[in-house]
């Protein structure tokens, strides 16, 4: 099993990065993608939304992310979460040990 981390920093004033998310898991949960875990980071940077999504594998979670590029709703929805974000995304892949 591996665990996808993802952070996302919104540039000040930015809103609507929660909502946009909880879009996205809901298209995941649609195309049999397992369910974000949606997280407000308590202290830190201001505003800063960490998810957190488990995988059976690596394989899986590599093979997810073509198909999520093939599906019109899910890259609306990321397009319209770029211009809120500060910087790129970051992205840990957390393996069990």
């Amino acid at each position: 099993m591996i665990i996808v981390e993802r952070t996302y920093t919104p540039k000040a004033g930015a809103s609507g990065l929660v909502g946009l998310l909880k879009s996205v898991n809901e298209q995941n949960i649609k195309n049999s993608m397992p369910k974000l875990k949606i997280y407000r980071k308590f202290l830190g940077s201001h505003g800063v939304i960490m998810t957190i999504q488990e995988w059976d594998s690596l394989e899986k979670y590599n093979q997810s992310r073509t198909i999520v590029r093939e599906i019109e709703s899910s890259t609306g929805l990321f397009k319209r979460i770029y211009p809120l974000l500060d910087k790129t995304h970051e992205t840990a892949i957390l393996e069990e040990v």
